[in-house]
């Protein structure tokens, strides 16, 4: 019998493992190797700004002791986009680079020329990013954190929350259409091209919180 599943907010200690699970979850559920070699590099891009304290909301997924998930998000989009730009200008503009630094850099530049949708930051301030390994998949996790951040945001009396996933991630889709977001734009993006083999489709979904107006407003 597999061991019980708990879910708690993230602690100091913790960072280390979620920047971990996000490598190996970064390429639709899979390794980020495929297309980031420098796993450094990439738990600092991914993982840093939240580290930085512009997230709430954020919980891990725990079983026997080990972090299998993690929901992370930031209420302020202004205040994360400001830790983001000093975490690059730390560990890509500052930092002696190795070759494996070099080789990610093609996913950086090709995300700089394709990037992701969004909508109104005024609208949906919020954003999330949630990833499982495959143990802790098809066991409710998914769910459990996502309730856990949203509960949070609801008490600080976030307007919206904002995600950006792609339709390879069919689990995730499911996920968040049940727990109410909606399908604000989708977009075929080329940014995966080289990767997947065929361009990928950015699906931008969004919750607002209740009460609030539902029309969408998206902003470039």
């Amino acid at each position: 019998m597999p061991a019980a599943l708990m879910i708690r907010p993230v602690c100091p200690r913790d960072w280390a493992d979620v920047a971990r699970v996000a490598y190996l979850t970064g390429f639709f559920g899979q390794s980020a190797r495929v297309y980031f070699p420098d796993q450094a590099l990439f738990g600092a891009l991914w993982i840093g700004p939240y580290v930085q304290g512009t997230g709430a909301g954020s919980f891990v997924a725990e079983r026997a002791g080990e972090v299998v998930g993690y929901v992370l998000g930031a209420p302020e989009h202004d205040r994360y986009r400001q830790a983001l730009s000093r975490v690059v200008a730390r560990q890509v503009i500052r930092r002696r680079p190795t070759s494996a630094t070099l080789r990610s850099l093609r996913y950086l530049w090709r995300a700089a020329l394709y990037p992701s949708p969004h909508a109104d930051w005024r609208a949906f301030p919020a954003h999330l990013h949630l990833n499982l390994l495959p143990a802790a998949r098809g066991a409710g996790a998914g769910r459990r954190l996502l309730e856990a951040h949203l509960s949070v945001l609801g008490g600080l009396g976030v307007p919206g929350v904002q995600l950006s996933t792609t339709t390879e991630n069919v689990a995730a889709l499911g996920l968040y259409r049940r727990l109410g977001f909606e399908v604000l734009e989708t977009r075929i993006t080329p940014l995966w091209t080289p990767w997947l083999g065929h361009p990928a489709t950015h699906v931008l979904m969004g919750l607002r919180a209740p009460g609030r107006d539902r029309d969408p407003v998206r902003r470039d």
